[in-house]
């Protein structure tokens, strides 16, 4: 730019925008500045000068001065500075940056902070687009041209990042010209920004010379070329290689001998190769620039195989007439030696890349492996990352998941795990854990059933005949084809067909109607593909013509003109009208986003009293014309309020901002009570676009009750500021406060605020905790309690009570965990007598020890027979009426401790007088005998025996039971009464 236009003090043409930017990123601000003498340019933060080094750099380009703040931390939230002087004058532009948490930071969909700038460029030359967007989550970028997209090729490189994406043309031809298209979207929404490239002059050396050669002179051509830029690599047999940078299409890199040696030696000799280096889980891009007469036929393929399109492989031709193979999500089976095949009838020959996967920076210990799944069933997705605090984040392609009935994901311990659910063919996909730092691994998910599917994209010209193909592992018989969700029937166009398992649709003298989502559904099944019928090239329009100012008042002017003077039939979707001050170097949209579909416009509110000067363009689907300014310079007044100020409430010792929105971009000025506010110390005053921003550095009490007012564009907004006292925890001392509880226990961590109305968030070591059964939070008028409930280790650590401008300190840690005093080694053995009680016992170390009973590995409940007692240090399990099923191994249990029983139930006895009974007993014939036993239980019946035969009762032998005792009576004994007499009860 050119000074002399711009002499004397400093003067910012743009300046550095708010924004917020996450922990962990990037944040450029930039401003141009203009002057003579050349201004010397310094950048501060909180009125600290900032010098270039470290996580700070100050770049220089031309009237553009940049500073750049890497790996940004909460601590660089604040007010940035660009300060500008030379002996003239003294200028500067100030931006707050705020830098938040990702849980803290709101979502929105893009926002262009810099857009691409129309340009024209002679035959040849050079040319960049750049563009910038603030977006949360990051944006992804996407360049089109002439409504188609735009990738990579030997001419044309894109280099995007979270927030910026750059387009750079090399050697720009005259098939360059159009307008381009810079697309940032994200999960929130979407944003795209235009710009011209008009190419001034055409070399007619290069207008017909691919058209008279042949296919194998062409590529020969390329090779001499190939020659003056790169490094031969030639496989002999005991030759060495030597290793070179290579500058291409591709990238440069330095391979290892060993690598180079395998995938170069099935080449034949005199084959030049380029190398091309890739990080795991990106995208590489292969081009290759081929012509010839008849039009050549191209096939990629690796390692000697054929590539075909598929889930992570997209082929086709970008306007350039460059062939592209896009290899997605790049995994370690990608390495390999890719060769560019180009056959017509002249002859054959090819190109050859070597691409390297390489490891990211941060390796994980275990990657993802491919899965294949069954639908309806669940597929598991796990890999292992360095250290258990790695932040880790799931993507489906480019998809950030979330956590939900369909996805379920792990953490435990440096393990990561996605679960999903229910898996349909729309799930069938690329898989992606990605490390905060940005380390990926990447797999790949096959629903089985369609065995082989459409590919992403399918691209035809205009009249040409397109065959869909699609294979089930079981046929299915509603299987269906649908366009855009319509189910697809047969016409004279349009054939469907199946042999066995194979489906076919053919879609004959394809139209630009027939181009839309193309899917083939069979049950829950789904795959579908991009389907384009590309069209012949068309051109941008030419300028409007005649334009005239119809009519002007003291706050507006409506401008005619006429569509334009064309010799050939151009369509025109509409027309953009732009104007700018007298002196001014920026042109500024006057319909905003819309297109003009009239020849006629009326321009009300303006920003500020100037003379403005206007031109006009006709655009279309093919891009926009040149510029037809209109004669003239025309004055015109200022702006109205859009957004007045509201009264607001402001905290004591804390900043404070107020905005107010105009219809337009103009200046103004802010009072307090009548005082004239100027940026320093106190006060901070910025203008964007046409937002006006007024900061209150520290806010005091005595500004209670003042009017705030703000004039200007001739129009004026005033409220009333109120003051509360700053909130405060009232209970904080200088060092963390230690709460102290043992294992399985309740802790209680409780702080005091000043106002009963505070709201406060709890952080557990730098992290938010969520509230349910582990973490509960309860407010009690101005304390605020956070209760964790059955501590363990895990729970040990420092937690926060955090307010928007106070933090205070908590230490939980553990006691000594209960240990039994008086333990046996091993396990201690305990009997017990059928029907009588069994009582276990034990002693602790606390008597607030909590512990467990079990009975063979299984917690024991307290019910009508057994009862658990705690009574001081002792622990008691009573069981009544002990029974077989009760033997076992029981234990008590705390968390660091345990002592067992083994316990044995004995059968009571059935016989209480066993030992005492008369063994022999001698009887007169004739006479009587009895004999007697006793009992343990009154209901106990006994029979009785002779010689082990069981007796009968009758009138001279039978029994009696008196209370417990037994007895046999035996009247006018006989001689054959001599004998063995047994009682038997129970077995005994």
């Amino acid at each position: 730019m050119d000074q002399n236009l711009f002499g004397g003090a400093p003067r910012f043409l743009t300046r550095p925008k708010a924004f917020t930017v996450g922990v962990g990123k990037d944040a450029t601000l930039s401003c141009t500045v203009v002057g003579s003498p050349t201004p010397i340019i310094t950048w501060e933060k909180d009125k600290l000068k900032l010098s270039s080094g470290g996580r700070f750099k100050t770049v220089e380009d031309g009237d553009i001065y940049r500073l750049t703040i890497y790996d940004l931390t909460l601590e660089d939230s604040g007010q940035y500075m660009c300060r500008a002087k030379n002996s003239v004058g003294e200028a500067y532009a100030a931006v707050t940056l705020k830098v938040a948490l990702p849980t803290e930071m709101s979502q929105r969909a893009p926002v262009f902070m810099v857009k691409p700038a129309s340009t024209r460029v002679a035959l040849g030359g050079d040319i960049v687009f750049q563009c910038r967007v603030v977006a949360h989550p990051e944006a992804n970028f996407e360049w089109e041209k002439d409504g188609r997209y735009l990738g990579e090729t030997n001419r044309i490189k894109i280099m995007s990042d979270s927030d910026s994406s750059t387009l750079k043309i090399q050697g720009v031809r005259n098939l360059d010209s159009g307008t381009y298209i810079c697309r940032a979207q994200n999960s929130v929404g979407r944003a795209q920004a235009a710009a011209a490239l008009v190419v001034d002059a055409q070399d007619a050396r290069h207008m017909s010379a691919d058209k008279s050669t042949s296919l194998l002179s062409h590529m020969q051509k390329r090779k001499e070329e190939m020659k003056k830029d790169i490094s031969i690599y030639r496989t002999e047999e005991n030759s060495s290689l030597s290793t070179a940078k290579i500058t291409n299409a591709l990238n440069t890199v330095s391979l290892e001998h060993e690598l180079r040696a395998s995938a170069l030696a099935s080449l034949p000799k005199g084959v030049f190769t380029r190398t091309c280096t890739v990080t795991e889980g990106k995208h590489a891009k292969l081009s290759c620039f081929v012509t010839g007469h008849p039009k050549p036929h191209i096939i990629w393929r690796k390692d000697g195989l054929n590539i075909s399109e598929g889930r992570r492989h997209v082929i086709y031709e970008d306007q350039a007439e460059n062939f592209i193979l896009k290899i997605l999500y790049c995994k370690q089976n990608d390495n390999g030696l890719y060769t560019c095949n180009a056959t017509n009838m002249a002859g054959q020959t090819y190109s050859a890349v070597l691409v390297t996967v390489k490891e990211p920076k941060v390796p994980f210990k275990r990657k993802l492996q491919d899965v294949e799944v069954q639908e309806k069933a669940s597929a598991t997705l796990l890999c292992e990352v360095p250290l258990n605090a790695t932040q880790t984040s799931w993507f489906m392609e480019e998809t950030m998941l979330e956590q939900n009935i369909k996805y379920r994901m792990d953490e435990q311990g440096t393990l990561r795990r996605l679960t999903i659910h229910n898996v349909t063919t729309n799930d069938d996909g690329v898989y992606i854990c990605e490390m905060k730092e940005g380390s990926r691994t990447v797999a790949e998910l096959t629903v089985l059933n369609i065995t082989k599917k459409l590919p992403r994209r399918t691209i035809v010209p205009v009249s040409d005949t397109v065959i869909f193909c699609v294979e089930l592992e079981h046929p299915c018989p509603d299987a269906h084809w649908t366009r855009n969700g319509e189910k697809l029937k047969e016409d004279s166009r349009t054939s469907i067909a199946c042999v066995l398992r194979q489906y076919t649709l053919t879609i004959k003298d394809c139209q630009a109607d027939d181009s839309g989502e193309v899917a083939f559904i069979a049950g829950d099944c789904k795959t579908s593909t991009r389907f384009s019928v590309t069209a012949p090239r068309k051109h941008p329009p030419d300028p409007p013509v005649d334009a005239v100012v119809q009519n002007k008042t003291d706050s507006s002017i409506t401008i005619q003109w006429s569509p334009p003077d064309s010799d050939r039939p151009v369509p025109i979707n509409g027309y953009i009208v732009e104007k700018r001050k007298v002196g001014a170097s920026t042109w500024q949209r006057c319909n905003a986003g819309e297109i003009l579909t009239t020849t006629e416009i009326t321009i009300r509110s303006f920003a500020e009293e100037a003379s403005y000067q206007f031109r006009i363009s006709a655009t279309n689907a093919f891009g926009q014309s040149p510029y037809l300014e209109v004669p003239g310079s025309f004055y015109l007044p200022t702006a109205e309020i859009r957004k007045g100020l509201m009264n607001s409430t402001a905290v004591f010792g804390e900043e404070f901002s107020i905005s107010v929105e105009l219809s337009a971009a103009c200046s103004g000025f802010w009072s307090l009570n009548g005082r004239l506010l100027r940026s320093g110390s106190e006060y901070l005053i910025t203008r964007s676009k046409n937002i006006h921003t007024l900061l209150i550095r520290v806010v005091t009490m005595e500004m209670n009750g003042v009017e705030i007012k703000f004039v200007g564009g001739g129009s004026q907004s005033s409220c009333i500021l109120s003051v509360k006292p700053s909130i405060k925890f009232t209970n904080k001392s200088d060092h963390p406060e230690v709460v102290t509880c043992s294992v399985q226990e309740t802790a209680q961590l409780s702080a005091e605020v000043s106002d009963y109305e505070t709201q406060v968030a709890w952080m557990r070591n730098g992290r938010e905790v969520k509230m349910g059964k582990k973490y509960e939070s309860v407010i009690q008028e101005r304390k605020r309690i956070l209760i964790v409930h059955n501590v363990t280790e895990e729970d040990v650590g420092l937690y926060e009570c955090v307010l928007a401008d106070d933090r205070m300190s908590f230490q939980l840690t553990l006691k000594e965990p209960a240990k039994f005093l008086n333990k046996a080694r091993g396990p201690m053995g305990m009997s017990s007598s059928l029907r009588g009680d069994l009582e276990l016992s034990c002693e602790v170390s606390s008597a607030s020890a909590a512990v467990i009973w079990k009975k063979d590995k299984v917690e024991i409940s307290e019910d009508q027979r057994t009862t658990i007692i705690s009574k001081g240090t002792q622990r008691k399990l009573i069981i009544k009426s002990a029974k077989k099923i009760d033997e076992g191994y029981y234990s008590c249990e705390t968390a660091a401790d345990k002592v067992t029983f083994h316990v044995k139930i004995k059968a009571a006895a059935v016989f209480s007088n066993k030992e005492l009974v008369q063994t022999e007993i001698k009887a007169i014939l004739t006479q009587r005998a009895t004999l007697s036993c006793k009992v343990a239980d009154t209901k106990t019946e006994v029979k009785w025996y002779k010689d082990g035969k069981l007796l009968e009762s009758s009138r001279r032998i039978y029994w009696e039971a008196k209370g417990t005792t037994r007895q046999l009576v035996i009247e006018n004994i006989e001689k054959s009464d001599a004998g063995e007499y047994t009682c038997e009860a129970g077995g005994e």
